[in-house]
């Protein structure tokens, strides 16, 4: 029995509100049929109530507070963070430009704190990042990592690296690889990283191994969402590589959609949705070979991709950016179970200042079911 009902809203507001993210489905005092739609809820009651299970409604009379702890809403952020060596001011040799290390280190400072403004502004739930470095040669040693684990500190986090070459010394180590960043409130179930095939050399030295990074998520009604985090092969040319990667991701992703796991998939998939911008017949003569289109036709049904439309998400980095005057692409996106509903998806317009690549944001919840 419950007397002081503002007092107890103001304490569910706390813990589930402030806390959880939750919302009230329905407030009191005016009477009200609430649908028992959600598999949870918690209501809180003026007095006790009891109602019959055959019933899949209840009515009262009585203020009441009911939250629903189903799916809500979640935003999900994907970034090629471009291991803060690849602002807007670089060029990279193994696509043709001029400098070995792409960026000076000035410029690398600049490009991790503006990362860092950025993932903070965004607010997501879950972040997958890709190439995500604890330091190299190609980014002067700097520590993406523990930069943005900096900024994301109510974060749990899941990491693999694509490739570690340790040589002797700590501060000699070249390690890039995924990070998926999980709120706290959110309760992760388990990690997994599933080996991909083939992979690629960077400067024909050191060899790249591709994952699917998978964190199972709880998201309070019962079910697990899987969010998968993966960077497919850049430079096979005409996209052998890359093809027999996505098979291998989707034959994995339908495998977990049959024991029960809804799935987000969130990627730098280095095929292009849409036409590549050439901007120079120079450049197409450089990257044509590499160029593969997206293979919709192979997702099956009911599944669905997502890539915002107009605003590119990939520069060529065979010299520095220039808007209107680089060739761009659009390589970064979702791919969602069928009973995922996508409620948004925006490429963040950074204009490459930070990354050769834009971040892209998508927000989705379950769809309901009869």
């Amino acid at each position: 029995h419950i007397k002081s009902i503002p007092k107890v809203q103001a304490y569910c507001s706390e813990i589930f509100a402030t806390r959880l993210g939750l919302e009230p489905r329905l407030t009191g005092p005016e009477p009200a049929v609430l649908p028992l739609d959600d598999l949870v809820m918690c209501c809180i009651l003026t007095e006790p109530i009891s109602f019959p299970r055959k019933y899949p409604y209840f009515y009262c009379s009585q203020p009441f507070f009911c939250y629903a702890l189903g799916m809500k809403r979640l935003k999900i952020l994907t970034w090629n963070l471009g291991y803060g060596a690849m602002g807007a001011e670089a060029d990279v040799s193994f696509e043709g430009g001029k400098n070995i290390i792409p960026s000076s280190k000035k410029a690398i400072v600049k490009n991790i704190s503006g990362i860092q403004k950025v993932l903070e502004k965004s607010k997501a739930d879950v972040f997958l990042l890709q190439e995500l470095s604890s330091g190299s040669l190609l980014n002067r040693w700097h520590n993406i990592r523990h930069a943005v684990q900096h900024v994301l500190p109510r974060h749990s986090r899941n990491m693999v690296s694509n490739f570690s070459l340790p040589l002797f010394f700590d501060f000699l180590r070249n390690e890039h690889g995924l990070g998926t960043f999980v709120k706290e409130k959110l309760n992760i179930h388990r990690k997994h990283s599933s080996p991909l095939a083939g992979g690629e050399l960077y400067y024909k030295v050191i060899r790249r191994f591709d994952y699917a990074l998978t964190t199972f998520v709880e998201t309070g009604d019962g079910k697990v969402v899987a969010f998968i985090n993966t960077h497919l092969s850049s430079f096979d040319i005409r996209g052998t590589v890359r093809i027999e990667q996505f098979k291998q991701l989707i034959a994995y992703v339908k495998k977990l959609t049959k024991n029960g796991y809804s799935v987000v998939i969130g990627a730098d998939w280095n095929m292009h949705a849409g036409k590549v911008n050439f901007s120079k017949d120079s450049d197409k003569k450089q990257y044509e070979k590499y160029t593969h289109d997206f293979p919709y036709h192979l997702l099956g049904d009911g599944w669905t991709s997502h890539f915002a439309p107009n605003t590119p998400t990939l520069r060529a980095a065979n010299r520095p950016y220039k808007k209107g005057e680089s060739t761009t692409a659009t390589v970064d996106g979702f791919i969602c179970s069928p009973d995922i509903q996508v409620d948004s998806i925006t490429t963040l317009d950074l204009d490459f200042e930070h990354s050769d690549h834009n971040p892209v944001e998508i927000v989705v919840s379950q769809k309901e079911t009869n």
